[in-house]
């Protein structure tokens, strides 16, 4: 990654962007609007309280109406497995009201929440509800802490200037009936620390012992420590109105729409109480979204061929869960973290950071980003622009290389006043918000519509991860041509020298991933706490991609971070992770490889020369060397020079849009890695595309469009009648798509290859409508499971072994033939009928 004053040569089409498109939106930002909307923001987030962190989400989707943008509501219920890592909220909590007096010796109100909502520790436990009167104990050491006996504190208020997150616990186990913290703000003596008992909730190991919380700013403790030396006894009465309960937060997204379904991400905190931290971020998303709905409705820029998402959230519990369980065809291909920006120039030291994205991920978005950064501020240098490498702000996980997508952070951060209740408006630059906002508009909307040629530049001279991930942003050009354009552009890596042979046989295993995103330390059990230790960055999960060992994932680790890692701590790590099923650990000895794949397929009955469409479950298999690229390059082995390989690359209508070049499969990773091939072709059809490798892949592939989904010049109707065969890896016939050729071939009323329309992009780019399969209302009645059945009976399959999975091979068609005969006597009087689909927006 380049060093803050590293930068690297901006391809053209991204130079005249910033010339050309960068000066129309930074004008089309209205200041006014933004810092409107960032009140609007605070005026509810402020409050730390879910009932107003709803009304921050009514406000949020009232802004995108009137913007003009689409808008998305996702609810999380609170609450949800408990131990597994997963970032779940516990408990909602409301608050009403929170009082702190001073009683003896001079009475007067310490804190109200209802002037500063910051006074109450966030997750505190309410008060009885006639209040709770105490004595004051002061105890600022862990020596003075650690010397408590059971029960030495029991009714006391303790005020402390001890992290009170970490040893809430000990407080509790003292007796202590609640804490004062009065966590010092540097250079805001008057400020009062937004604290908190817990990320999002109390942690899992020790939620069962409550604490009544305030927090107060460091002047107000200096007094009430200076009243604890002059008076023998200070009392003091707290009182909480508030209420835990199963609940909900949201995930609310603008939604800027594109051409296709494939998206393209802001994410910005929201339910937190401060203006900068974080009511910035979401005020800029607003506007980004303003501004660009403006200017495209004008015609002044044109509608992008991505959606971009601007997503509103509670910093990583709502980030994650939207991201792992929101359906959808394909992670988003790019984003961003706005967090914390527009802030006075003279309280950041002018200083305006661009964080990089997660090692491991694409880099090229570090580099689009710093590019319309610096061009932005030449126009109006607010700050002075600074390269950062990769800070953890625990959502920016989200730039995880398999699951998740590239994406840096941007931010003013630190300032003073930083999470306290100095965190207010008045920290807010009118003109450095705006630039920023206007910056992240163009990164987004740029990435959002770039086309094969500007992805090509990007991919040009970068690492091997940019140019996978660029390759999916590949909008128009033919499929050969457009792959060999990509692959060309990848470094020749030299082969790794083997490892040392470690100390610990343990650390030779191969961690393979299997879950997204990191574990939080918040939800899981003490002993799993101390395996995740934190000696290796929650992103080093990432590098677990089935080729490397826990050794070679701890010397890079090493290497990254300028200090050695104990490879035992590395290995209790690894192990803790596949405790909670984050990864498989897997031993060398049992990975696969291709001569044993081609061995066993041609055990199975393959031979050369054959045409031969594969249905497959890389899972089933088990762990191969090299992926299911070894399992494409066995078969292609087997089958030789003169055989041709199929397999479906299907998205079973999930594509808005499809786009042969970019639209994943829904079939499995040998199938989505066997049409992405240079060496492969790709059908044209809306929703069930073939890919094929092969002398005659051109032949079955072609006019599938015109001639239908299944009919019997559709690619696997001339697989069926021309002698073709089925591969069956680790999956039923169930999943053996040819026997849809046998019912068409019927005219079966259930199906109807034309009734539907659906969209693809042609070559050229152009998008345009398309007849299109309408699938049956419900399932037909007679199981296509039958068909496995029947060629048994027959004697008409060969079975056997690929890897650890059940596999059969028959001829297609005799599978046609049985699925005719199956339903030849019930097909024509069966009342299922076809259900055409409405037309894609």
């Amino acid at each position: 990654m380049p060093t803050e004053n590293e930068w690297p040569q901006t391809p053209p089409s991204l130079s005249a962007f910033c010339r050309t498109k960068l000066p129309g939106i930074i004008s089309s930002i209205n200041p006014i609007r933004l810092m409107q909307t960032l009140r609007d923001i605070v005026a509810h987030d402020r409050w730390n309280s879910f009932d107003q962190f709803h009304q921050t989400s009514q406000t949020l989707t009232s802004a995108y109406t009137r913007a003009g943008a689409e808008t998305e509501r996702y609810t999380i219920p609170t609450g949800g497995l408990r131990g597994n890592g997963k970032w779940i909220i516990p408990e909602a909590l409301d608050v009403r009201t929170a009082t702190l007096d001073l009683l003896h010796p001079t009475p007067r109100r310490i804190a109200d929440f209802q002037q500063c909502p910051w006074h109450i520790i966030q997750w505190s436990a309410a008060t009885p509800k006639e209040g709770l009167t105490a004595q004051l104990v002061v105890i600022d050491s862990e020596t003075e802490l650690s010397a408590l006996r059971p029960g030495a504190l029991s009714g006391k208020l303790v005020l402390t200037r001890l992290n009170v997150w970490t040893n809430r616990t000990r407080f509790c186990a003292a007796g202590a009936a609640g804490v004062l913290s009065d966590q010092p703000i540097a250079d805001c003596p008057d400020a009062v620390a937004w604290t908190k008992f817990g990320w999002g909730g109390l942690d899992l190991w020790d939620a069962a012992s409550p604490l009544v919380g305030f927090s107060i700013s460091a002047s107000q403790g200096d007094e009430l420590r200076q009243l604890s030396r002059d008076y023998e006894k200070i009392i003091l009465h707290a009182h909480i109105d508030a209420q835990r309960y199963a609940g909900a937060h949201d995930v609310i997204s603008g939604l800027i729409p594109g051409q296709s379904d494939q998206e393209i991400w802001a994410i910005a905190h929201s339910s937190e109480p401060g203006a900068l931290d974080n009511a910035s971020g979401g005020a800029a998303c607003v506007e980004i979204a303003t501004a660009l709905s403006a200017l495209i409705t004008s015609g002044q820029l044109p509608r992008p061929k991505r959606t971009i998402r601007l997503v509103h959230a509670y910093e990583c519990y709502g980030f994650f869960h939207y991201l792992e369980y929101a359906k959808r065809l394909q992670p988003p291909l790019a984003g961003v973290c706005i967090d914390t920006i527009g802030a006075r120039p003279d309280l950041c030291a002018q200083q305006l950071s661009w964080h990089s994205t997660v090692p491991e991920s694409a880099t090229f978005v570090d580099d689009v980003g710093a590019a319309i950064l610096s061009a932005a501020l030449t126009s109006s240098p607010i700050y002075n622009l600074k390269r950062k490498p990769f800070l953890s702000t625990e959502d920016t996980l989200v730039g995880d290389p398999k699951y998740g997508f590239p994406c840096p952070w941007l931010t003013n951060h630190p300032f003073p006043g930083y999470h306290s209740s100095a965190d207010t408006i008045d920290r807010v630059d009118e003109k450095g918000l705006s630039l920023c906002t206007a910056a992240m508009a163009a990164y987004l909307y740029y990435l959002a519509n770039i086309d094969t040629p500007e992805a090509l530049q990007l991919a040009a001279g970068g690492n091997n991860a940019n140019v996978d991930q660029l390759k999916r942003f590949a909008w128009s050009g033919d499929h050969a041509t457009v792959s060999i354009a990509f692959e060309k552009l990848k470094q020749q890596t030299t082969p790794p020298q083997p490892p040392l042979a470690p100390t610990d046989s343990r650390a030779a295993r191969i961690p393979l991933r299997r879950l997204p995103l990191a574990p939080t330390t918040e939800n899981v059990w003490p002993h799993i706490k101390t395996k995740l230790g934190n000696q290796l960055p929650k992103w080093t999960l990432y590098r677990a991609d089935g080729h490397r060992s826990i050794q070679e994932i701890a010397d890079a680790a090493s290497t990254h971070l300028g200090r050695d890692i104990d490879l035992i701590t590395a290995i209790d790590h690894f192990e803790a992770l596949a405790e909670l099923g984050y990864i498989d650990l897997l031993n060398p000895a049992d990975f696969l490889d291709q001569h044993t794949l081609t061995a066993q397929l041609t055990a199975l009955g393959l031979r050369p020369g054959m045409d031969v469409m594969v249905h497959s479950s890389m899972s089933k298999i088990g762990p191969i060397s090299g992926g299911p690229n070894t399992v494409i390059n066995s078969l292609l082995a087997v089958l030789g020079p003169t055989g041709t390989l199929l397999a479906p690359s299907f998205n079973h209508f999930e594509a808005k849009v499809f786009n042969p070049l970019t639209t994943p499969t829904t079939n499995g990773a040998i199938a989505d890695t066997l049409w992405r091939r240079p060496d492969a072709l790709r059908s044209l059809h809306p929703s069930h595309s073939v890919a094929a490798i092969g002398p005659r892949a051109a032949e079955y592939l072609a006019d599938h469009l015109t001639n239908g989904v299944w009919s019997a010049n559709s690619p696997i109707g001339r697989l069926v009648h021309g002698d073709g065969y089925i591969l069956s890896i680790g999956v039923g016939h169930d999943r053996t798509t040819a026997y849809h050729i046998a019912e068409i071939s019927l005219n079966a009323p259930c199906l109807d290859q034309v009734a539907s329309t659906d969209k693809i992009v042609d070559p050229n780019g152009t998008i345009r409508p398309v007849p299109a399969l309408a699938w049956r209302e419900s399932d037909c009645p007679i199981p296509p499971e039958k068909i496995g059945i029947t060629l048994d009976e027959r004697n008409l399959q060969h079975h056997g072994k690929v890897g650890n999975a059940n596999a059969t091979l028959a001829k297609a068609i005799d599978i046609w033939t049985i699925r005719r005969e199956h339903l030849a006597n019930q097909c024509q009087s069966c009342p299922i009928k076809p259900l055409p689909r409405p037309p894609s927006s």
